[in-house]
């Protein structure tokens, strides 16, 4: 038997690493041990000093008290830096271990990934097999150089193997650790516990990192895999029996994408549950007789990514290729069927300027959300937009992992300053939310709030407290803003 110390960067305690707890059950049904070390706890910076200090001396305790034979992490490219630093550790203290990066970056940049002197061996693509298969080899005192999907150092040599096929029988997958995680962590109160009812989404938006995965894979069976009923009844039983959850979450990429199989799953879940349930689409993928359904199920709550107010934004820079009358048409749909939106959307995209922000906020508005979620755009490796960003010349900070996507610029946007847009996601909501007549209020909370470095790589401890108890400040506010439609009832 070999012991797996699994390393996930979580980014908020709500989370559900399904990803991770996949890996993590494959391990143990392999007949191996594992353990989860999340740093999620560990991101409050300290005042002065190492600002991940305390992170690195829990990891190392765990690391000491643990000895894994292989230290396998999570790694996108927003955590590389942590992830990093923490491997560094690995070979400080244990180094007979095997550092394994596995994750979307190595997948995407393993190049970058194998050359780091931390770093054993990567993973590409999925990580079940290619994880059981190398703890197997270890166990048995065999050659590992050679197994598909990994890449591996050995003897000044890296051994580049080709990528494994994507695991097409979903169904003989076991089910995810959740034991892995704290029990706070299965009740969560918007979303209870995630199931993942199908791997893949085939839609080759330009700032998401499925097309790069498509190409990956192609010709190698079905990018989208789809789990059998029955199999995610059987899930959703234990789930009910170890946890009790209150609710469940479906966290497809997109639930609704097979109508068929939506159809037959709306009509068996209400016979074998009473739990309410939430689950994310696209606009285009729904219809009346979807949300009738949906509702009919359990659904209460359904997210769906608007991204850009402005159609052109939306469709010939993200290439979603979705029209306002249908996003107006899903969200109209979901409430007039009694179910609970909430909207993605993204600012400080490539060709935007303040005019499509507010196109965003204004299309926000028309929509009524029940809950926002708005964020800075940031330009991924292995995506088209990426690279639009790179050749441009735009990338500008470096990616700090404290804080992307919700408070972080990483690009020199031509057209709008990083304060602007640093403050345009804070007040997102409440420029959505409150009436017009607010707005100056708004505006000089928004001024104020940008006077604070969009970039804290470049702040002194102290200034970086600061800025984050402000920020902290900002979202706690959010909680108690009515919904968009409760200033429209109040006329």
């Amino acid at each position: 038997m070999k012991k797996v110390l699994l390393v996930y960067p979580g980014y908020t305690v709500r989370e559900q690493p399904l990803n991770i707890l996949y890996i993590s059950a494959a391990v143990k049904a392999a007949g191996h041990a594992s353990l989860l070390f999340e740093i999620t706890p560990y991101r409050k910076r300290p005042l002065w000093g190492d600002p991940y200090r305390v992170m690195r001396q829990a990891f190392e305790q765990s690391l000491a008290a643990f000895q894994p034979d292989v230290v396998g992490f999570s790694v996108m490219s927003v955590n590389l830096k942590i992830a990093l630093i923490l491997a560094g550790s690995v070979k400080r203290l244990r180094p007979e271990a095997v550092v394994l990066f596995g994750g979307i970056h190595p997948t995407i940049a393993p190049e970058d990934t194998i050359r780091e002197d931390a770093v054993d061996a990567i993973g590409i693509g999925e990580g079940e097999e290619s994880l059981t298969e190398l703890l197997a080899a270890l166990d048995g005192g065999r050659d590992y150089t050679a197994l598909p999907g990994l890449w591996v150092k050995s003897e000044g040599r890296v051994f580049r193997n080709p990528v494994r096929p994507l695991v097409q029988a979903v169904d003989g997958l076991p089910f995810p650790d959740r034991d892995a995680l704290p029990a706070e962590r299965l009740q969560a109160e918007l979303y209870g516990i995630n199931i993942l009812t199908s791997r893949g989404c085939p839609f080759p938006c330009a700032y998401c990192q499925n097309e790069f995965l498509m190409d990956l894979y192609r010709g190698q069976g079905p990018f989208v895999r789809y789990r059998s009923l029955e199999n995610v009844f059987a899930e959703i039983d234990e789930v009910i029996r170890k946890y009790q959850p209150s609710r469940l979450s479906f966290s497809d990429e997109s639930f609704t994408l097979n109508p068929r199989r939506l159809e037959e799953f709306c009509r068996e879940y209400p016979k074998r549950y009473s739990l309410p349930f939430l689950c994310q689409t696209r606009p285009d993928l729904v219809d009346e007789t979807t949300m009738r359904r949906l509702k009919d199920a359990g659904c209460d709550f359904v997210n769906m990514a608007i991204e850009a107010g402005n159609p052109a934004i939306r469709n010939e820079v993200l290439k979603r290729n979705i029209s306002d009358e249908k996003i107006v048409q899903a969200f109209t749909l979901a409430r007039r069927s009694g179910i609970r939106t909430g909207s993605f959307n993204m600012i400080g995209l490539p060709r935007e300027t303040l005019a499509t922000v507010w196109d965003t906020i204004n299309l926000n508005k028309a929509l009524q959300p029940d809950r926002i979620m708005c964020t800075v755009y940031m330009p991924f490796k292995g995506t088209a937009l990426g690279e639009e960003c790179l050749e441009a010349g735009w990338l500008e900070n470096p990616i700090d992992d404290s804080e992307v996507y919700y408070t972080y610029v990483a690009i020199r946007h031509p057209a709008i300053p990083a304060r602007t847009l640093f403050g345009y996601q804070g007040f997102f909501d409440y420029y959505v939310r409150l009436p017009r007549r607010l707005a100056g209020l708004v505006h000089l909370f928004r001024f104020l709030y940008q006077l604070l470095p969009a970039a804290t790589h470049r702040l002194p401890s102290p200034l970086r407290i600061v800025r984050e108890a402000v920020i902290d400040f900002v979202y706690r506010m959010k909680r108690f803003l009515p919904s968009p439609g409760f200033f429209m009832k109040s006329r």
